[in-house]
């Protein structure tokens, strides 16, 4: 691709390449900002190199996933979950953050209790902001199959939220 086609791609890209970063660097905004901007630095030098014949979404999202890898394996370890979860909610009230860590604990185990699958369909689709037609190419699926195959692990995720002491086979 010609680099004057890079403004039209960074703005189909940017939200999404931001929610997905900052997802994984634990809601800490200015982190996403910079790794984002470092993405889009690294797509625009490379961009002349890009293969047309791959999804342009996976392109961008294997460079996104390759900065983060750096990024973590360049951090020091001193940063606990405590600090994370204080800074996510540091601006609500105890009680309020007590619900919404209880929350949020819930929602993350009942994804973990999908299939492996639908997992990752979940956060691709929901916390990532992958649209379907993107996600035929990563799953290998149609993206009418994959609307109803996430319709369904929704579907899932809502019962084992509100029942978590219910057998996760028998849903």
């Amino acid at each position: 691709m010609e680099k004057k086609q890079f403004t039209s791609f960074y703005d189909t890209h940017v939200e999404r390449i931001y929610r997905f970063v900052l997802y994984r660097v634990g809601n800490r905004k200015e982190i996403a900002e910079d790794l984002t901007q470092d993405i889009f630095l690294r797509a625009f030098e490379a961009f002349e190199r890009y293969d047309p014949e791959k999804s342009r979404s996976s392109w961008i999202f294997t460079i996104a996933r390759n900065c983060l890898i750096n990024h973590h394996a360049k951090q020091r370890p001193g940063v606990t979950l405590e600090e994370i979860e204080s800074s996510i909610f540091a601006s609500r009230d105890d009680r309020q953050r007590l619900c919404d860590q209880f929350d949020e604990q819930a929602l993350l185990e009942a994804v973990n209790a999908l299939s492996a699958e639908d997992a990752r369909l979940v956060r691709m689709k929901y916390l990532e902001g992958w649209s379907f037609e993107d996600l035929e190419e990563v799953f290998d699926k149609a993206s009418a199959t994959l609307r109803v195959q996430a319709t369904r692990a929704v579907k899932k995720l809502g019962r084992l939220v509100r029942h978590p002491d219910e057998d996760v086979r028998k849903i």
